[in-house]
């Protein structure tokens, strides 16, 4: 009768490696929800901050006292252009949004129907105040690159 040698297995981890472990593992879980909860709070705030909301009621005048559409959230307004005016103000003379309105300028059709038409006169009023009230030293350069375009009062009101 043969009795055969007890196969070696891999060696258990010691236990204070495994402790050490799983403290450490919480410390992180800890610290990034730590970091995520201060995240939230500080982005809500500077969104949602007074000066923030006094800009949107201030646009929500101006777009009324224009006769254009107005959002029905003032929220919408806070969260989108914030203190600062948000993606409106950071470029608005800049080539990729004069191509996005001039595109915007066009009898509908696709491909070779497409040619250029007179815009409504009031089309640019919306971006233009915009621009007043979140940032009025760029309401010139914006003025400029909409300056040769063929406006005028196609849209009986």
């Amino acid at each position: 009768m043969t009795t055969s040698a007890p196969t070696p297995s891999a060696p258990a981890p010691a236990p204070e490696h495994q402790g050490w472990a799983q403290t450490h593992r919480w410390v992180i879980i800890v610290v990034i929800v730590a970091l995520a909860v201060i995240g939230l709070l500080t982005y809500g705030y500077s969104q949602h901050n007074q000066e923030a909301q006094a800009k949107a009621q201030q646009l929500t005048q101006e777009l009324q006292k224009a006769g254009i559409t107005v959002p029905a959230s003032q929220d919408t307004i806070v969260n989108v252009l914030g203190t600062d005016g948000g993606p409106v103000c950071e470029d608005p003379a800049a080539a990729l949004r004069k191509a996005l309105v001039d595109q915007q300028l066009v009898n509908g059709a696709a491909f070779v129907g497409q040619r250029p038409v007179i815009g409504e006169v009031r089309l640019l009023d919306g971006a233009r105040i915009v621009l007043q009230v979140y940032c009025p030293e760029k309401v010139d350069a914006f003025r400029d690159a909409v300056a040769n375009y063929k406006l005028d009062n196609v849209v009986n009101y």
